[in-house]
């Protein structure tokens, strides 16, 4: 997993500042994040053309990538220390900021950040505030798959570096507005665009927000869609420890998790209609490949899927198979990385 060359000089970042401060929006919630069919930011009956809003808060908080301290693949032990580091997420709200969305059901933030989710018609709206306290970075929101215009892109270059919604401040709020179309069915992914920062005083790294934790997923269905029982949210994404100093080596991770008994534990019974939301960022390729389950694919079966920076995958099919099942990369550096977790079918 070699890392690619930075930007120009930036600002500088000690490893013990990193693990200094309060948690929040961490370990134990992200623990949680068994995701279930979600009614986030949507109506109980939706009516085509509708607006949907979301309110979305960049917030930091101190993470450990192995929280359990120990790699069940290999059997290796982590000293906490060495595996911990200050994330950034987008977290959900409710209307105006008031308060924080729970976290119980993995729906509301933070690595991912919440589901986004329309339908073909709507109008879909993101307040979003910046309330990075430890790095205090500039961010914003960019995503994929959405209709929008110039001034809802989110995207920062430093030839326009006053454009709107590029750059938001620590403190500072911006609205964005996009159209949902025809072309935008499926999953996409959402993620920081901002103004490029460094975390350990070398020059500035394109992605670092992103590596910190400021990413979701998309979800739009088509008109008639089938409803699924089970909706499994997963991202596969790297951490560099060349990037972020506190780290003692480079991790492969699963929402902001590595290795088992940290990956998130996904669960589904038999007769359950399943979907699996995948994406992916950084600069890697990645393998999705589910023990024990096939599915149809462009015609055919299969039973891996292929995914490259910010590219998705969207599986559907009825459970059948009760047991208890690895998920992983099937890239032997980022399964041993820490890209595997379990999934659990019952009867």
């Amino acid at each position: 997993m070699m890392r690619r060359e930075r930007l120009e000089s930036g600002v500088g970042l000690s490893r013990r500042r990193l693990l200094r401060g309060a948690i929040a929006c961490g370990t134990s919630a992200a623990l949680s994040g068994l995701t279930s069919t979600s009614t986030f930011g949507a109506r109980k009956s939706h009516v085509a053309g509708s607006t949907r809003e979301y309110w979305l808060q960049a917030e930091s908080f101190l993470r450990s990538v192995a929280p359990s301290n120990h790699d069940d693949l290999l059997g290796r032990i982590f000293v906490p220390e060495d595996s911990t580091y200050w994330a950034i997420g987008y977290r959900a709200y409710s209307p105006n900021w008031r308060e924080p969305l729970p976290l119980e059901a993995g729906l509301a933030g933070c690595i991912p950040g919440p589901v986004i989710r329309g339908n073909v018609g709507d109008t879909i709206v993101i307040h979003f505030r910046n309330n990075d306290t430890h790095y205090r970075f500039p961010h914003s929101i960019h995503v994929h798959g959405l209709v929008y215009t110039p001034e809802n892109d989110g995207a920062w270059i430093a030839s326009r570096q006053n454009a709107p919604g590029t750059c938001v401040l620590p403190g500072h709020t911006y609205t964005y507005r996009y159209k949902v179309q025809a072309s935008s069915v499926g999953t996409w992914v959402y993620h920081d665009h901002s103004m490029p920062q460094s975390l350990s005083g070398d020059a500035p790294v394109m992605d670092i927000s992103t590596q910190l934790g400021m990413f979701g997923l998309i979800a739009i269905d088509p008109p008639g869609a089938p409803r699924v029982d089970v909706e499994h949210i997963l991202y596969f994404h790297q951490l560099y420890s060349s990037d972020i100093p506190s780290l003692a080596q480079d991790f492969a991770c699963l929402n902001g998790h590595a290795f088992l008994p940290n990956t998130p534990v996904f669960h589904a019974k038999v007769g359950d209609r399943v979907r699996w939301r995948i994406g992916a960022l950084g600069q890697e390729f990645y393998v999705f490949h589910l023990h024990g389950h096939r599915w149809m694919s462009n015609g055919e079966n299969r039973d891996t899927e292929v995914l490259g920076p910010s590219t998705t995958a969207t599986i559907d099919y009825i459970e059948d198979a009760p047991g208890r099942w690895f998920y992983h990369c099937s890239s032997t550096n980022h399964l041993v990385g820490g890209m595997i977790g379990e999934y659990v079918v019952t009867g």
